[in-house]
């Protein structure tokens, strides 16, 4: 399977309901550190929310204003603000709520704050590179609050826009991905088009030198940016709250946004698209020398969507703070608007009446489109959430349980995933007329395996259906994801499993984790493939890799029930350079976090050899047992030699899933 890059398919996590900040009628509670009065809104309309930073004449955040201070228009006409929040970093003790609401709902999971470090690595130098890498991880370090969603994204002429880290409160996590990023700046290529799921996206596979480009090819440099961005601002659309990009770039210009022609209309489109979708753009100037110029163009952006520029990286802390008041102290403004799903745009605009106040507010919104009118491009955007969203803000409507384990020492194929599909929960909440796409990532957050197929589960009747697929791997960390999407509405089912592929062992014997069974009637099998595979992997077959008898095992993914013993196992063995020769088996559980040992009576009843491994048929009584987390482990004894060799799984009981390492 071709390695793809993980060309930025982003980000529509949560809700596709509208254009901009809208919630539905079971979701709310402010991220205000003073409790307050939730938001709500009548079935039949939406409540439209807009977030709002104020500064006062000496520009600093205006922490006193209430709701009668605002006036806000929709496409020219003057609305009632009907609810009305502050959400202030430091709040005065003398601060006043004005909320005349019904109780108790927790918006904090929407309202939150979300951040986009976006690095653009073709205008830019390696000297600004450096800062704005710096610059991120200050913010983080002194700025970021416990909560903030933060994500890191690049953009350059040969990779295009690339995700380097999805959206997670985990910030460590983020500050990894920042230091690991490694490309150049400028460059040149092109785009390469390939169909995956249905839809098409763009992206380039490697990195490549540094390359000088032309005169021609800097004046369109904008235009390519503008369009890839754009394609971005159409996805953050469906992100409820406010998405803060900070980007780091040296600018393109006073031409693109004093003159006309096709860059100047992209990037005036972008910045459009980019306030539609309450996405601020906090612009940092990377230009390096004695003395920065300003960039007309990355003011002009700034200023469209709502956000700030700086005209001097150098200056990152004043930066941070600056950043940290506009998104810290906001207000949030309420009003109804009718549901109408016809991709329509509204104009927004918010006054204070106070003299000399400043508001930072979106431009307008566009109105929702059904899922089955979404863009190639945003149906990726939701099929990316799908799979990597942490919080289930989007439609997300089911999770079901997978696994996944090495079985094989070969290049070839070497991983095997499976799932366990409730097929009548898939009907009853996601829909008959589905696609299944499987999707495996390495820790580069690079898609390094990829499977589609449509599926009408109408004619099924079967309760579970275990699907499975086999993969090479080499050695590493990955991310197994399982979509189930409605090909009409876009609700979707969603199994994961993470797995590390193990390095070559200099050893004489590899223990493989085994596949679990419990005793259960014939079920049903879905094997997915990748069409251009060689019939050989085609032929790969789960009963190949793990015989077992199908009509009276059933294999375990996901939880075991207590109460039910014994447990049944395949596990493959591979002997390297020695003679076989008999093995003696232990087994004992291991409570997750105790080091206490739960021994267990294991047998082997039945054996074969194929041939690359023996394949051994295991039964092991299981006691009764609390339900929680617990360490498998399997320790086979060398009778000659008296070497020992050890495989470990994880087992929930009761709780979650199980997953093999």
């Amino acid at each position: 399977m071709k390695r793809i890059p993980f060309v930025f398919f982003l980000i529509c996590s949560f809700f596709f309901l509208t254009g901009t900040s809208e919630i539905p009628a079971h979701s709310a509670q402010s991220k205000s550190e003073v409790p307050q009065e939730s938001l709500q809104y009548e079935v039949t309309v939406t409540l439209k929310l807009v977030q709002v930073y104020v500064t006062d004449p000496e520009g600093n955040p205006a922490l006193d204003l209430e709701k009668s201070d605002f006036v806000l228009y929709d496409n020219g006409k003057l609305q009632n603000i009907t609810d009305f929040e502050k959400h202030f970093l430091y709040v005065p003790e003398e601060k006043s709520i004005e909320s005349k609401l019904p109780p108790a709902q927790d918006i904090q999971s929407v309202m939150n704050r979300k951040f986009f470090f976006l690095i653009d690595y073709e205008n830019n130098d390696l000297s600004g590179i450096a800062k704005s890498r710096n610059a991120a991880l200050e913010f983080i370090d002194t700025k970021a609050q416990p909560g903030d969603e933060i994500a890191l994204l690049s953009y350059s002429f040969i990779r295009g826009l690339i995700l380097h880290e999805y959206l997670t409160s985990d910030h460590e996590k983020v500050r990894a991905a920042i230091k690991k990023i490694r490309t150049v700046p400028g460059g040149k290529g092109g785009w390469d088009s390939w169909a995956r799921f249905g839809h098409s996206v763009m992206g380039m596979e490697a990195d490549v030198g540094p390359i000088s480009i032309t005169d021609t090819e800097h004046r369109s440099a904008s235009l390519r940016f503008s369009n890839k961005i754009k394609d971005l601002a159409k996805a953050l659309r469906h992100i409820p709250g406010q998405k803060n990009i900070i980007l780091f770039s040296r600018g393109y210009g006073t031409s693109v946004v004093m003159y006309g022609g096709p860059e100047s209309e992209a990037f005036r489109s972008m910045g459009k698209e980019l306030a539609s979708a309450n996405s601020p753009v906090f612009s940092v100037n990377t230009g390096s020398g004695a003395k920065v110029l300003p960039d007309d163009a990355l003011d002009y952006l700034s200023k469209m969507t709502g956000g700030k520029y700086y005209h001097d990286v150098n200056y990152s802390s004043r930066i941070a703070e600056d950043i940290q008041n506009a998104t810290s102290n906001y207000y949030v403004l309420g009003y109804s608007v009718e549901s109408t799903w016809d991709g329509r745009y509204h104009n927004i605009k918010v006054e204070v009446k106070r003299k000399g106040y400043r508001v930072y507010a979106q431009r307008g919104y566009f109105n929702p489109l059904p899922f089955n009118q979404f863009s190639p491009v945003e149906k990726h955007f939701h099929l990316l959430a799908l799979a990597l969203g942490e919080k289930a803000y989007f439609e997300q409507h089911l999770n079901f349980p997978m696994t996944a384990l090495p079985f094989s020492g070969k290049k070839e194929l070497n991983i095997l995933f499976i799932s366990k599909i409730p097929v009548q929960r898939i009907r009853e909440v996601v829909g008959d007329n589905t696609e299944f796409i499987s999707l495996v990532f390495d820790q580069n957050k690079n898609i390094v395996d990829s499977r589609r197929m449509e599926i009408d589960w109408e004619t099924n009747d079967k309760e579970e259906v275990y699907q499975y697929s086999t993969a090479s791997l080499a050695p590493g960390q990955y991310d197994f994801r399982v979509v189930i999407r409605n090909l009409d509405n876009g609700k979707g089912a969603v199994g994961a499993c993470f797995l590390r592929v193990p390095e070559a062992a200099d050893q004489n014997l590899m223990l493989y984790p085994p596949l679990l069974f419990i005793p259960g009637q014939e079920a049903q099998y879905l094997h997915v493939f990748d069409p251009d595979e060689e019939d050989a992997a085609k032929s790969i077959s789960l009963f190949q890799t793990f015989p077992f008898q199908s009509k009276e095992f059933i294999p375990l993914i996901g939880e075991l029930e207590q109460g039910v013993s014994p447990l049944f196992a395949v596990m493959r063995c591979i002997w390297v350079g020695i003679q076989e020769s008999e093995l003696q088996l232990s087994a004992w559980l291991e409570p997750k976090g105790n080091d206490k040992k739960i021994l267990l009576a294991c047998s082997i009843l039945n054996s074969l050899t194929q041939e690359e491994a023996d394949v051994l048929f295991l039964e092991i009584e299981v006691p009764e047992l609390q339900p929680g987390q617990y360490l498998l482990h399997l320790l086979a004894e060398d009778t000659e030699t008296k070497s020992s060799f050890q495989t470990t799984s994880e087992v929930s009981i009761g709780t979650s899933a199980l997953q093999n390492r």
